[in-house]
């Protein structure tokens, strides 16, 4: 047993310790979009995400390349699309712009946060990183932990009582007590974590939509508490009923708890089967290894034949309950991992993965007891015991492995998340008859996908034509002919293609032609293709910094932090030519955000023409440096992610 709980342990902190995932309510798309060139200002920012934000606690900012803030103030949902928080701008002049956001799930209390940038008047250079959010938060996984393990000694001790023994054993008794009790105690550190996540105080917690999700939780318990004191006091024959209110509270308890997770967050039709499939998933999991420990303890001092009976009457039922377990987790799974690839891909899917493993020695421990040593019960116990206890440790581990699942985000919800975002154009031709908007992704040179939705200039409404193309010319290039590519209808004012015509970085003039019998109409557009990610380099030699080397397509920019440790320190960042020479740089911007703070401009200090220190004080953790340089006829820009 003591090696079991060893390893049990062990695995517990390697899965804790795992690469942070997403949280919860991750960046579906932008408007802009990131990297996105714009002619004019934007009047708002809107941002979509995938499960439903909490605006009070839901923060958007705007700042400048010189990390100066532009744009601040309450963040708003917008009407009639939840999942969408807006922040509204005032004009804005020429220049680059990044958007800093962070927000809580109001579902699962959740939190993230991430960057995009925009040019108006400019293209960006580079990409900003994925959005980022901190590792599963410790206390966040052991408060789960305990509340599932307290709600299924609760709603197992309750079911015992009135199926398996003729009268409840005072020692499940106090199983129920204790059941109640922990489950609390995991309810009030599941507050705590929330509300340390979000940064709010508990008035402004539970005035949100999570506050009032962990209100119906407690309310559930509470209800529960008091039909264990009626229980407490009753004759036994009047006890039965006030157990059974005490099961079903703490099965309210649970569907409370499964509406403000994965399943709750669902769209779509089949919202309520997810919602009642996880529900069943982890009810049935508590009657039955809340019920083996209520069973194990109330065995004790019972006599040869009722022990018996209590045995084989929770076999019965235990094996039906771990059919339930086993076909509703792996419906959980289908749907929230979705592919083979997913499952060993991801940290979700890895979870999976384990706890599946935990759930198969459980279902062969099991077997083990029905068929070997659930026979000899009249006669003799301890075999029965000895695997129970193996069971129950193991079932320990798997409450763990679920406290760490309904942190992370679902791998299917991670994939959606992290698809790229489109480069997104906009215009009309000469006549105004017709509009267009152009997606492309993922916008930087080689084979890219093509949307078109054309619709009437005045009314809006989708158009149909013969024969849409898109022709393609650069810009910034002479002597690179045109090349043409046809676009498939998918559905009214809807037309989609895939190409590589844009095969080399730098603007490109887009002209679509829309034929409409023996009429034709020509819109030209504008496409400045995205860099593609920079190459860093990372030096690490002993008793020196660590120098970061980032190179992007005309210069190198190497990077050092003295000291490299949290708080006060100089960021050291010099720009090279491919030669080796120090770039005229003529001005520079450097700004650190962490996942839980927006961004923080720093002092710059130049040295040489192309030689800078940038001075301030960093958080411990993940810090994302932005550094935006201009010279004399382009602007470099680029973000390079540390620890510290």
């Amino acid at each position: 047993m003591k090696g079991l709980a060893i390893a049990g342990l062990s695995v517990l902190m390697a899965l804790i310790a795992a690469p942070p995932a997403l949280a919860h309510a991750l960046l579906r798309q932008s408007e802009p979009p990131d990297g996105a060139a714009l002619d004019a200002p934007p009047d708002r920012i809107v941002i979509t995400f995938t499960e439903e934000p909490e605006p009070a606690l839901s923060l958007i900012k705007v700042v400048d390349s010189s990390g100066r803030e532009v744009a601040t103030g309450p963040v708003r949902t917008v009407a009639g699309q939840p999942l969408n928080l807006q922040l509204q701008l005032a004009p804005l002049p020429k220049g680059i712009y990044t958007v800093t956001w962070r927000t809580v799930s109001r579902v699962d209390g959740h939190v993230t946060g991430g960057a995009f940038a925009f040019g108006i008047g400019i293209v960006p250079a580079g990409t900003t990183p994925q959005p980022a959010a901190p590792p599963p938060s410790v206390l966040d996984v052991v408060a789960r932990w305990i509340f599932y393990v307290g709600l299924s000694a609760l709603i197992g001790a309750a079911w015992v009582s009135t199926v398996a023994f003729p009268t409840m054993p005072s020692r499940v008794g106090r199983v129920l007590s204790a059941g109640w009790l922990v489950s609390l105690l995991g309810l009030a550190v599941l507050v705590e974590s929330q509300r340390a996540d979000a940064g709010a105080t508990f008035g402004q917690l539970l005035s949100t939509g999570i506050g009032r999700a962990l209100a119906w939780r407690a309310g559930a318990l509470a209800v529960a508490g008091a039909a264990l004191a009626v229980a407490s006091r009753v004759p036994p024959a009047r006890r039965r009923a006030a157990l059974i209110a005490a099961a079903c509270c703490g099965l309210a308890a649970i569907f409370a708890h499964v509406m403000a997770g994965h399943a709750g967050a669902s769209a779509g039709a089949w919202r309520w089967a997810k919602v009642l499939i996880q529900w069943a998933h982890m009810s049935t999991a508590a009657i039955w290894l809340g019920g083996l420990l209520a069973l194990l303890i109330g065995l004790r001092g019972g006599s040869g034949s009722e022990n018996a009976a209590a045995v084989k009457r929770f076999s019965s039922v235990a094996g039906v309950a771990l059919g339930v377990v086993i076909a509703t987790g792996a419906a959980r799974a289908i749907d929230q991992v979705g592919s083979w690839t997913l499952l060993v891909s991801t940290a979700f899917g890895r979870l999976v993965l384990v706890k599946s493993a935990f759930l198969l020695a459980l279902a062969g421990l099991g077997a083990v007891n029905r068929y070997r040593h659930v026979p000899r019960a009249p006669h003799s116990l301890p075999g029965l015991r000895k695997v129970a206890t193996i069971e129950l440790a193991i079932a320990a581990a798997v409450f763990a492995v679920t406290g760490l699942l309904t942190s992370i985000a679902p791998a299917n919800l991670l994939e959606a998340a992290s698809r790229p975002t489109p480069l997104v154009v906009t215009g009309s031709d000469f006549g105004t008859t017709v509009r267009a908007r152009l997606e492309v992704t993922p916008g930087t040179p080689g084979i890219n996908a093509f949307a078109l939705r054309l619709a009437d200039y005045d009314s809006g409404r989708p158009i149909t034509a013969q024969r849409v193309s898109l022709r393609f010319m650069p810009l910034d290039r002479s002597g690179i002919g045109s090349s043409t590519l046809q676009l498939a209808a998918t559905a009214d004012g809807a037309f989609e293609g895939r190409g590589s015509n844009l095969s080399i970085e730098g603007r490109w003039q887009v002209v679509v032609t829309v034929e409409r019998g023996v009429n034709s109409v020509e819109i030209p557009l504008t496409v400045a293709l995205r860099t593609p990610p920079p190459v860093v380099e990372t030096i690490r030699e002993p008793g020196l910094p660590t120098l970061y080397i980032v190179k992007l397509p005309a210069a190198s920019i190497q990077i050092y932090l003295d000291p490299e440790r949290p708080g006060p320190t100089s960021v050291h960042v010099t720009f090279l030519d491919p030669a080796g020479n120090e770039l005229p740089v003529s001005a520079l911007a450097v700004t650190a955000a962490s996942p839980r703070s927006g961004p923080t401009a720093l002092k710059v200090i130049r040295f040489g023409a192309g030689h800078f220190a940038a001075e301030g004080t960093l958080p411990s953790g993940e810090v994302q440096l932005q550094i935006t340089a201009s010279l004399a006829a382009e602007q470099l820009r680029t973000s390079l992610p540390i620890r510290l």
